[in-house]
């Protein structure tokens, strides 16, 4: 049975060892386990991408678990030089949405992907295995023999086989990709079960609101505000990846040029193609029709495209320029997969087609009107033009579609029951038509559900094109699928045409946009038909809140009333909050590894490889042992058979390149430090969360604006236990102190925000306009003393009517804690990539990092606290409202400031206060959560200190 087993995997194009083999009949075991018993009855699993909906990315071969959430797709621009390319948005004019045409049920839809073995064979090529840099097993011939010559007694290991490359799928998102949705998912699940790739991992690309592109790994759930990642994230130091664009290629990014950036960024380091979902002959309706198409090949395998060997130039090119940006386009096809398989694996003479975009390849876009600025097109004129280039089963697809409300769910139920030997692409071509509109609605929900309408006018030159038995047969059978749905028994069509007094609202609701949709139909073909409507409208309506659907109904008339309401705000209502997302950051402490030269060695070519996308050659190998061995250049040059003058112009430019990728200067002096540092650092985890808090934006005016965050009531320990290392009596004892809801600055005070208030007039004392050292609007402000920021609170105060003041001690750490016991709110240790600090000292676990020796741009670590708080540690130290005292005996436990005398008059206050935080100028003790120093007088200016501001909620100035 197990050699039956092995010979049906490798006829499907899977290699596997014993291991595997093993896993699968222990997987099938559990499976006849689990299975249903008889008379069970299994639900059906419906759950199709959707655009913007993640596809959860795969480690190994094992699947994907698909997400359950939908979210909208962004609003794109109008496509330039070939707008009827895109579906055009409905025209936001003011005038009331038109009723759903389509129908919110899901239908059956055909196989997206019906050559799935095929393609399977076709990546047989990539299957290759290597040795593993991190994985190693016993090597028994020579362990044995170890022990035969030597009487020594000691495993001989050898590295482990494992597959050559990982690949990166990174999925366009447009309004077409809904689609391409199926053929999308059952390619993804082909490539994660193939067994051709080590890792398989998906991508969104997506537009933003200002045209860019942006990436998201597509576990992440796309909610209102979403960090991107960087492009480079995908690359891989190693070369052992490769990346594949899914794409029609007809997006504004494309035109825009943004996707050819990426492409150029990508395909720097990592071979990459592009996975064009519409065939060959529409591609010069896309932007690939603006590029020469020239054949790409190889003799060594994992190739950067810009090293491919290119034919086929046009004859009005004798060279390839200089500036071109080449990759291969492969489609669906086994044929096309094979020979892109085999130019990656190096197999020889193999060519695949690709495409050539010359620098100035925007110059050939042509010139047009904005759609927004024109009159829309004549619908004879998009119905000629459609029919001119569609293909055959595209028109009958069309036709049918004009006969009924249009969603996805109809148009597969159409495909499926009617033209079932239509395809993905005959859709897409429907779509790039711009004979559909996208109804403007709530995008919430699932894309299998958008509702679209034909262009005004399109509808009826559509239905001219098709037999009248074939739109009966349409119109059957989409209304028997509604009545099953609906629970209903009807005889034909003509039974939903008038909605029954009997049914409930979600029955009607499914039932109305059908029945205006057949009504215009059936009055378009005339005689019998529209004597049928005719007789039916004669009953009475049924009056629900979609009856404007029907037509034949008297104008609704509009008329004004007014309302009271009488309702008990909460105090923090009255501050229109508004949610946000942000990253919180865990640092986890892993064992460190033992450093060795060898592993030195490795992380220096890892660095090299990352810029330059080659390994270190023999001599500069030779350079970096020497070096780690503390040899002079001229021991190294005589190892290695080199002029000293030669060695040392290897070595200036080898330490440019490793210092422009590490950040700091590298040197022969500090290589090995800056080397056992990132060795060092590889211990330290550090893992990222999405978490969702609110706040209100103060407009301070000049571009300007304030961003509180609203902090939740609650109790906290203040102060340090015993145990915390480096910790100071000056943190004990420690204490329960519950504080009220209040607001704090999102960020230290920049100088951007500073400037804005210190122009407002005066209410106590002047302010320096730019008093800060380290200049940059969006840096802390600096050098301002505890009664310049208690200034800056009382202008904003008046500006406002509400009440700004500098934090408590307590407020500050129970903010900055944000429910965390550990020193950090990071965790046990801190690290140079989240925080500004002096990392030439260490805390606990954590290592050496990068001292910046100035401050950085608020939130440029992009991560925050659980409350959303960001900078909490480091940059600046921060002023607190309260006096100084040595320690916490007879400190308030209400969260207020603690004083000695209570005197109200700020200015009048002497004595030392409170900062709190850390700053870029101190080790990592200064920056825990628990850390207080006092700076001697209130009135001192250092370029170490800012501050923050609280707004007490329920507090209004009067």
């Amino acid at each position: 049975m197990i050699a039956k087993l092995i010979a049906c995997l490798e006829e499907v194009g899977l290699e596997v060892n014993a291991e595997e083999i093993g896993d699968i009949l222990w997987l099938a075991n559990q499976m006849q386990q689990a299975a249903p018993e008889p008379g069970q009855t299994e639900q059906p699993h419906e759950k199709p991408i959707q655009p913007s909906t993640p596809i959860s990315s795969t480690s190994g071969n094992a699947a994907s678990t698909e997400s359950s959430s939908s979210t909208p797709l962004k609003k794109e621009p109008t496509v330039s030089a070939y707008s009827s390319d895109v579906i055009p948005e409905s025209a936001s004019s003011g005038e009331s949405s038109p009723t759903p045409e389509g129908l919110p049920f899901k239908a059956p839809a055909a196989p997206a992907l019906r050559n799935s073995l095929a393609l399977a064979r076709a990546l047989r090529p990539l299957m290759r295995k290597v040795q593993s840099r991190i994985e190693f097993v016993l090597d028994e011939e020579n362990t044995a023999r170890q022990i035969a010559e030597y009487q020594f007694w000691s495993p001989v290991l050898q590295p482990a086989k494992e597959r050559w490359l990982e690949l990166v799928l990174v999925v366009e998102e447009t309004s077409t990709t809904i689609v391409w949705q199926e053929t999308i998912a059952e390619f993804q699940k082909l490539m994660e079960r193939h067994g051709a790739f080590r890792n398989v991992y998906t991508w969104s690309l997506q537009t933003k609101t200002d045209g860019k592109p942006q990436i998201f790994p597509f576990q992440q759930k796309v909610t209102g505000k979403q960090r991107s990642r960087s492009p480079k994230e995908l690359l891989d130091a190693t070369g052992r990846r490769l990346i594949l664009l899914i794409s029609d290629c007809i997006s504004p990014l494309w035109w825009q040029g943004e996707i050819h950036k990426l492409l150029e960024i990508w395909g720097n380091h990592v071979p990459v193609a592009v996975l064009q979902l519409l065939p060959e002959q529409l591609w010069e309706r896309t932007v690939l029709g603006l590029g020469n198409s020239v054949h790409l090949g190889t003799i060594a395998p994992g190739v950067l495209n810009s090293q491919l060997i290119v034919s086929g130039l046009p004859i009005w090119l004798e060279e390839k320029p200089k500036m071109a940006l080449q990759f291969p386009v492969v489609t669906l096809e086994p044929e096309s997969l094979t020979e892109w398989a085999r130019v990656v694996a190096g197999a020889g003479r193999v060519q695949r087609l690709g495409v050539l975009f010359q620098e100035n390849w925007q110059e050939l876009i042509p010139k047009f009107q904005s759609p927004t600025s024109q009159p829309p097109l004549n619908p004879e004129l998009l119905v000629k033009r459609f029919h001119a280039i569609a293909s055959p089963l595209a028109k009958r697809l069309a036709g049918f579609m004009a006969a009924a409300p249009v969603s996805l769910p109809v148009i597969n139920l159409i495909q499926q029951e009617l033209l079932p030997e239509s395809r993905q692409i005959h859709l897409a071509e429907i779509f790039m038509s711009g004979l559909l509109q996208l109804i403007e609605g709530d995008k919430q929900i699932q894309a299998s559900r958008w509702q679209y309408k034909f262009v005004e006018g399109v509808r009826e030159i559509l239905l001219g094109s098709v037999k009248i038995t074939e739109i009966d047969d349409v119109l059957e059978k989409i209304s028997q699928y509604i009545a099953r749905k609906a629970g209903l028994q009807i005889k034909s069509f003509a039974a939903l045409l008038t909605p029954n007094p009997d049914w409930d609202i979600t029955v009607q609701k499914e039932v109305i946009p059908f029945a205006k949709i057949a009504i215009q139909v059936l009055r378009y073909l005339g005689e019998d038909y529209a004597a049928l409507v005719d007789q039916l409208q004669q009953k009475p309506p049924v009056l629900t809140e979609d009856s404007e659907a029907l037509p034949n109904f008297p104008a609704i008339q509009t008329f004004v009333f007014k309302v009271k309401t009488i309702a008990l705000l909460d105090e923090i209502e009255q501050f229109n909050l508004k949610p946000f997302e942000f990253d919180v950051a865990l640092i986890e402490v892993n064992q460190p590894a033992q450093i060795s030269r060898d592993n030195l060695l490795e992380i220096a070519d890892e660095i090299f490889f990352n810029k330059t996308a080659k390994h270190l050659n023999d001599t500069e190998q030779l350079l970096i042992q020497g070096t780690l061995a503390n040899q002079a250049y001229e021991q190294i040059a005589a190892l290695a058979e080199y002029s000293v003058r030669h060695l040392k112009n290897v070595a200036i430019k080898l330490w440019e390149v490793l210092s422009e990728v590490v950040g700091e200067k590298v040197t022969k002096k500090t290589l090995k430090n800056v080397l056992e540092q990132l060795a060092a650092g590889r211990h330290l985890t550090i893992s990222r969360h999405r978490q969702q808090s609110q706040y209100f934006i103060e407009d301070l005016g000049n571009g300007a604006q304030l961003e509180m965050v609203s902090i939740p009531e609650g109790s906290f320990i203040m102060g340090s236990p015993e145990e915390e290392p480096e910790r100071s009596n000056y943190e004990s004892p420690q204490h329960q102190v519950t504080v009220k809801a209040f607001f704090m600055g999102k960020y230290p005070i920049t100088q951007a925000q500073w400037k804005a208030v210190a122009s407002w007039p005066q209410v106590n004392k002047e302010l320096d306009f730019d008093p800060s050292n380290f200049k940059g609007a969006n840096r802390p402000v600096e050098r301002v003393s505890w009664y310049d920021a208690v200034e800056f609170c009382d202008r904003l105060s008046q500006h406002t009517g509400r009440l700004y003041s500098l934090p408590s001690e307590a407020e500050w750490e129970y903010a900055c804690r944000a429910g965390t016991i550990t020193p950090f709110h990071f965790g046990d240790t801190i690290t140079s990539k989240l925080a500004n600090y002096d990392a030439t000292s260490t805390y606990g676990a954590g290592v050496k990092g990068t001292y910046r020796k100035e401050t950085t741009p608020v939130g440029s670590f992009e991560v925050a606290n659980a409350f959303g708080l960001y900078d909490m540690h480091g940059n600046v130290w921060e002023w607190c409202l309260d006096d100084w005292h040595d320690n916490y005996e007879g400190a308030p436990t209400d969260g207020s400031p603690w004083f000695d005398n209570k005197n109200d008059n700020f200015y009048q206050k002497q004595g030392r206060t409170v900062l709190r935080g850390g700053s870029w100028l101190n080790y990592p003790l200064n920056c825990r959560s628990a850390s207080r120093i006092d700076d001697g007088t209130r009135g001192s200016h250092y370029n170490n200190i800012g501050f923050r501001i609280v707004c007490a909620a329920g507090r209004i100035l009067r």
